[in-house]
C-alpha cells in the first residue's frame, strides 16, 4: 500500500505481510457494503462479516491507518479516508485478489482432476507460484472449508467427496429445500433497513460495480445475500447450514462467476425477491426462490 513503509514490507518468506492482507479483506468489504470517504470501520461490526475476531480487524485497521486509507479518531474508532474503490485503495486490494485468483485456479483445477488427491506443499507452491506465507494462508482457509486435509509432514489430501459432480448435486438438491423454507417459517421477517441496504448493495452491482469486481467478491456478495434473506426466518440454523453449504459450493460455484450476463440475471431475481419480501408476500417469494436456485449450471447466486 503506497503512503506507509510498513505496508510495503514483505513476510520473510516473501508474501504480503498478515496487516497488509487484512487491511484489504477490510477494504474488500467495505467496497461491497458501498462504503465511502468519512464512513466509520466498526471493529465488531467487520469482525462479525469477516468472521475473525477484534484483533486481527484492530491490525488492519492500523494497517490501513499506516497506508492513508483510514484514519483513528477519539472516542470514533476509525473512519475511511478514501473511497475502497478509488485507485489510492488499489494496491491494498491487489493482495486479496491474488490470493482470489490462486484459490479459483486449485478450485477449477482439482475439478477437473488436474491436480492429485496427496499433494505437497513444495508442489503447490511451484504450480501457482505462491510465497511459502500465501499458500500457508490459503490453505489455511481450504482446509477450513473442509476440502483439504493435512498429513503428516508437508502434504495435504484433498477430499474428493466435495468435488464430485454428487457432491454438486446433493448441495444444489440441500439449498433448493432449505431456503424457501426459511422464508416460508412463521414470523419470517426482514427489517426495512435490511431490505433497503440489500437493495442498495444489488443496484450498485447492476450500475457497474459488477464489472470491477473480483470473482470472490461476486461469490461472497451472493452468499451474504442469500444468508441474509434466510437470517429473517428468525432461526440460526437455516443460516448457519446455509453458510457451511456455501464454503462447500464455493469450490465448484466459481466456474459460472466468469458469465457476466448470467450474474446480472441473478442480481435482478434478487431485487424482485425483495421486493416480494417488503410487501410481506413471503409465498411468492419462497416460490420466486426456488426457481432461482434451479439452474443448470453449477453454484447459482
Amino acid at each position: 500500500m503506497p503512503g506507509s513503509e510498513p505496508s510495503r514490507q514483505r513476510s520473510k518468506n516473501g508474501g504480503p505481510n498478515r496487516a497488509e492482507h487484512l487491511a484489504g479483506l477490510i477494504l474488500a468489504l467495505a467496497r461491497r457494503e458501498g462504503m465511502k470517504a468519512g464512513d466509520r470501520l466498526i471493529e465488531q461490526k467487520l469482525a462479525d462479516a469477516l468472521d475473525l475476531s477484534r484483533a486481527p480487524i484492530r491490525l488492519g485497521l492500523k494497517a490501513l491507518e499506516g497506508a492513508g486509507l483510514a484514519r483513528g479518531e477519539p472516542n470514533r474508532g476509525f473512519v475511511l479516508t478514501k473511497n475502497p474503490g478509488s485507485g489510492a485503495a488499489r494496491p491494498a486490494l491487489a493482495a486479496v485478489g491474488h490470493a482470489e485468483e490462486a484459490y479459483a485456479s486449485i478450485a477449477a483445477d482439482l475439478i477437473a482432476r488436474r491436480l492429485p488427491t496427496d499433494i505437497t506443499e513444495a508442489e503447490l507452491t511451484r504450480k501457482y507460484a505462491l510465497s511459502r506465507t500465501e499458500l500457508q494462508r490459503l490453505l489455511d482457509r481450504i482446509a477450513a472449508e473442509g476440502w483439504i486435509a493435512r498429513l503428516p509432514g508437508y502434504g495435504w489430501r484433498f477430499s474428493e467427496s466435495v468435488s464430485s459432480p454428487e457432491a454438486q448435486e446433493q448441495v444444489m438438491a440441500f439449498r433448493a429445500v432449505i431456503e424457501p423454507a426459511a422464508i416460508r417459517q412463521p414470523g419470517y421477517r426482514l427489517t426495512q433497513e435490511v431490505i433497503d441496504r440489500m437493495r442498495q448493495r444489488q443496484e450498485r452491482i447492476l450500475a457497474g460495480e459488477l464489472e470491477r469486481m473480483t470473482i470472490g467478491e461476486v461469490y461472497q456478495s451472493g452468499c451474504e445475500f442469500h444468508e441474509e434473506v434466510a437470517r429473517g426466518s428468525n432461526n440460526p440454523l437455516f443460516v448457519e447450514s446455509l453458510k457451511r453449504v456455501n464454503s462447500i459450493r464455493r469450490l465448484f460455484a466459481y466456474r459460472s462467476f466468469a458469465d457476466r450476463d448470467l450474474m446480472r440475471r441473478h442480481v435482478r431475481e434478487h431485487l424482485r425477491l425483495l421486493d416480494l419480501l417488503e410487501c410481506g408476500r413471503y409465498a411468492e417469494g419462497a416460490a420466486l426462490m426456488a426457481r432461482h436456485l434451479q439452474r443448470p449450471l453449477p453454484g447459482a447466486v
